[in-house]
């Protein structure tokens, strides 16, 4: 009797673990997304920099860390690769895109840069992307799976115009004078727009020049500005090139201001912020991104950043950027729970354009004692 007690005693043990095994399930593997950064951004070039690509490659560690456990919870893991190419090898644009099509890219961010982003998307067409800047009219051709978190030229030439008109004294010639890169899309597009606006409250050009090269030769616009005494010159170009216009033009037309669209750059990061070259010229940039710490403040990730015993004092419109990208795609997957890349697609056709557009208006930032200063926003906030 005593045996059979024992028996029955370890069968109902075994019973027991058995049961506890069973409700001890292994936790499901999360579904891998993999995102790719494209990006002319190699600091070999020119045109960037050391400490830019150390600040956008931090805002992709961020995104990841803010988002990780809420997208675990919701059984995804973000995976990312970074791809930096010269600016002036805007073909590396569609090759990357490509290359991560084939490697199983469920989204790009892409270029900044409007003709880069177009091509990148011609190399991707099929996988979803975002640029952070891209803003000429040729993206809004593009479809529902190529957004850009920019406003479009159209808005941002609208705000420049009136705030120039608003800045020409009663008793000064009302005209202006274009000078634009001839190898920038964005750039010519921001001109037409201008151009319109411009016309329809009162401005006159008095003339549009083409240059070439990041220090373009200035003797036909040295010529044209002797001709004219324009009020203000549009520079709506990047900002190295600006950077060497603003200097030549200052230094023949002191008393002129200066007018740029979203290319000039951050308070903290680009040529013209800082750059002796422009000694006391004056004048305004207009840009799709807020302050950072206004445009943090717009969502989640960036407030929970914000309040982070961690939080580093990232500060361009790129990180700013990357950081609403991976809070908005978070919420993307949370919400619709994509198993594959198809399946995401389908998804972003139809939620990407709410959760990516441009989120923070347009803001204007002067240009005084070498400084780049917020002075206003259209409006901040999805």
């Amino acid at each position: 009797m005593k045996q059979l007690r024992n028996i029955g005693a370890m069968a109902l043990s075994f019973v027991c673990l058995g049961s506890a095994h069973a409700a001890t399930k292994p936790e499901a593997t999360p579904t891998q997304v993999k995102l790719f950064f494209i990006e002319a951004l190699d600091p070999k070039d020119t045109t960037s920099s050391q400490r830019f690509q150390q600040e956008y490659e931090l805002a992709i560690s961020k995104g990841k860390e803010f988002t990780s456990s809420q997208l675990k919870n919701c059984g995804f893991e973000l995976t990312s690769t970074t791809y930096f190419y010269g600016a002036s090898d805007p073909i590396q644009a569609k090759e990357q895109a490509e290359r991560a099509t084939k490697e199983g890219a469920w989204l790009l961010i892409g270029p900044r840069r409007s003709n880069h982003y177009l091509i990148l998307a011609k190399g991707a067409p099929e996988i979803p992307s975002i640029s952070l800047m891209a803003s000429s009219d040729e993206i809004g051709e593009l479809g529902n799976i190529h957004l850009t978190l920019s406003p479009a030229n159209s808005e941002m030439a609208k705000a420049a115009a009136e705030e120039a008109a608003g800045r020409i004294p009663k008793d000064q010639s009302k005209t202006y004078v274009a000078v634009v890169s001839s190898d920038c899309l964005a750039c010519k597009n921001f001109e037409k727009h201008f151009d319109k606006i411009a016309s329809a409250i009162g401005l006159k050009k008095a003339a549009s020049l083409s240059v070439v090269g990041d220090q373009p030769d200035v003797t036909k616009l040295s010529e044209e500005l002797k001709r004219s005494h324009p009020a203000f010159i549009l520079l709506p170009n990047y900002s190295i090139v600006t950077t060497h216009l603003i200097s030549a033009i200052h230094s023949m037309l002191p008393n002129a201001f200066f007018v740029g669209g979203d290319g000039w750059g951050d308070p903290q990061f680009g040529f013209v912020q800082n750059g002796l070259e422009v000694g006391d010229a004056e004048g305004f940039t207009v840009r799709g991104f807020p302050p950072m710490r206004a445009g943090l403040s717009t969502f989640k990730l960036g407030k929970n950043l914000m309040i982070s015993p961690q939080f580093s004092n990232l500060e361009s419109s790129s990180a700013l950027g990357i950081l609403s990208i991976f809070n908005q795609t978070a919420e993307l997957l949370c919400k619709t729970k994509p198993k594959t890349n198809a399946e995401f697609v389908k998804a972003f056709q139809k939620h990407g354009p709410r959760l990516f557009s441009p989120p923070w208006g347009t803001s204007i930032y002067n240009l005084e004692r070498r400084n780049i200063v917020f002075l206003k926003s259209s409006g901040v906030g999805r």
